[in-house]
């Protein structure tokens, strides 16, 4: 019996690819009986690549140029456990591609100047363009897990700017991060659209780990990258997302760090202004509106850096707790005497103290190391927050003293 995903709609749509018998014109259904749509169009080795695409439509009777929504599944490797039924796409899938890219996106430790892509990526964008030109008034949705992760980010990156403009969101997982094979020009494209990708990867996972930098984040990277709170599972459990777990808002569970929530929150609320930006430049802005957009840009700024101090701070702080309880337990292992030893506990604690072992020397030089960085670490989160805070005060202060324009605020904040 099949195990299930958690029950997450975008990774039980991702996962979707995996089912028996994708061919068109069946209906699909995730694994809690929610319909996806039907397959319409199925691109399965088309070119002796191995590439296996699958658009999938709500209503598969309505008219190509009517249809305003396409979901497009890139389905991933073939699993050690269909070797001898489905040869050929395992040597493909493992052999041809995810073994090639993984090597490619290690040797390359810095952003390529070309295309490094394989085959079977190249026939997955061929795809992808074909579908878009099928469906051409159609918004498109991307999923995929694994091999089709990375067919999934370099069909977006081969994407011309203004077919791009047609993805409106893209939930991939467990995929190596192809970024740095990708040429200069197939990374801005994907940058103009990294809020709308979702890139979950499991750092328990080693496949999904590869091309990737825990403290780097998202930088970097296609997409938002967000790192899965997992549990442990066995290597190829793991990488099938069975360790993935849902948060107290039926959302994956992800870790919390620096360099991905706040940078992620900070690009998806920029993004926003930018939309919101679009929005208000008709006929050019108002001296209202000006300042309108001004306030919005302070406040997420200011909120932004606000929240990297405090979690600065955090980590700071943790790192010298961490330094001077270790150094505790070697200060408190002085009178401790080895076996075999004929000394008494304060021999022994004497005969450190002679060698040099004092509390200077332990606790004291770490504190006297690190507690000045926790001082200015924790002035800057101070100096932080004191801005965050004068930001929303000046604000709110205009808009007391002006009914209306704190009206026209309330209406433009609606427009996000």
């Amino acid at each position: 019996m099949t195990q299930n995903y958690i029950k997450e709609n975008n990774l039980q749509t991702a996962m979707a690819e995996y089912q028996d018998n994708m061919g068109e014109e069946r209906t699909l259904y995730d694994q809690y009986e929610r319909e996806l749509g039907t397959v319409t169009q199925v691109y399965n080795n088309t070119t002796g690549a191995g590439e296996q695409v699958y658009a999938v439509v709500k209503n598969p009777n309505e008219k190509a140029d009517k249809v305003q929504e396409v979901t497009v599944l890139f389905r991933g490797s073939t699993g050690p456990d269909h070797f001898w039924e489905e040869t050929a796409d395992f040597w493909n899938d493992w052999a041809e591609n995810d073994a090639v890219i993984a090597k490619r996106i290690m040797l390359q430790k810095d952003p390529s100047y070309q295309d490094k892509s394989t085959e079977q990526l190249k026939a997955s964008a061929r795809a992808l363009k074909d579908i878009m030109e099928k469906y051409p008034n159609a918004k498109i949705n991307v999923y995929g897990h694994s091999l089709g992760s990375m067919d999934a980010q370099y069909s977006m990156a081969a994407l011309q700017a203004d077919q791009v403009k047609r993805i409106q969101q893209a939930y991939i997982y467990n995929g190596p991060d192809i970024y740095r094979i990708l040429s200069p020009e197939q990374r801005k494209v994907v940058d103009s659209i990294k809020t709308r990708i979702h890139n979950y990867a499991d750092p328990d996972d080693p496949i999904s780990m590869v091309g990737r930098d825990m403290v780097k984040g998202s930088i970097g990277s296609v997409g938002l990258v967000y790192y899965v709170d997992s549990t442990k599972e066995d290597f190829v459990n793991q990488h099938m997302t069975y360790g993935y777990q849902l948060d107290k808002n039926g959302k994956i569970k992800i870790l919390s760090n620096t360099s991905t929530v706040i940078y992620n929150d900070y690009l998806l609320q920029m993004d926003n202004y930018t939309l919101l930006k679009e929005k208000l430049s008709e006929g050019g802005y108002t001296k209202e509106e000006q300042l309108f957009l001004d306030s919005e840009q302070a406040g997420i700024a200011a909120a932004s850096i606000s929240l990297m101090s405090t979690e600065g701070k955090s980590i700071i702080k943790s790192i010298r707790d961490e330094a001077v309880e270790d150094a505790r337990k070697v200060f408190a292992s002085r009178r401790q005497v080895p076996w075999g030893f004929i000394l008494s506990p304060s021999e022994m604690e004497n005969a450190y103290i002679e060698g040099g072992a004092t509390y200077e020397t332990t606790i004291g030089v770490i504190e006297k190391l690190l507690d000045p960085v926790v001082d200015k670490i924790s002035q800057l989160e101070k100096d932080c927050i004191d801005l965050e805070t004068q930001t929303k005060k000046g604000i709110q202060k205009k808009l007391e003293t002006d009914k209306e324009l704190a009206e026209k605020f309330r209406q433009w904040k609606k427009l996000t």
